[in-house]
């Protein structure tokens, strides 16, 4: 079993801080505010298709990942009532019965994008899913989320095009 993640200070390219750190139950509630700030645009590129609110039984899983298979992780901020969250990071087992592949997903709200914060943050999962014993990343990303994909092609993912669906590209790096 890994060791705990611990949460640290980042430092982004425009001087700004963020803490990294485990997802808690707690954040239930700033998760669904940092899903209401994303633009409708961010929201197509995160879940593949437009969703106007989050599902709860995927916010329930979301703050409860099973330790060993999945992990999950805020990047946040301090705010007059606390904490806003700026950004979320999670991998989960890729299909049942392979224990090997893992799948990512990143959010970075949008006055948080182009400063590396996403780098950082799929830097980390990489690192916590060689310790959960993944073998492959993988990722399914929109063809037009170029950002997404730089931050990709920055962390040596292999991409190629998904066939029949000119629309989605699948990103993979061996661990």
């Amino acid at each position: 079993m890994p060791s705990r993640y611990r949460p640290r200070r980042v430092s982004l390219r425009d001087g700004r801080e963020v803490t990294l750190r485990a997802i808690a139950e707690t954040d239930a509630t700033k998760i669904v505010q940092a899903f209401e700030r994303l633009s409708a645009e961010s929201r197509y590129y995160r879940f593949m298709r437009y969703k106007k609110k989050l599902d709860d039984a995927a916010l329930e899983r979301g703050v409860h990942p099973q330790p060993g298979r999945e992990f999950a992780f805020v990047a946040t901020i301090r705010a007059v009532d606390g904490i806003d969250i700026v950004g979320a990071g999670q991998y989960v087992r890729a299909s049942e019965g392979d224990d090997r592949t893992c799948e990512f997903a990143i959010t970075v709200a949008e006055d948080w994008r182009g400063i590396g914060l996403a780098t950082r943050m799929l830097a980390s999962l990489v690192r916590r899913a060689r310790l959960d014993g993944y073998e492959t990343m993988e990722g399914w990303v929109i063809a037009q989320n170029t950002p997404m994909l730089a931050v990709a092609r920055k962390l040596r993912f292999k991409i190629e095009p998904v066939p029949g669906d000119a629309t989605v590209l699948h990103v993979q790096l061996a661990l």
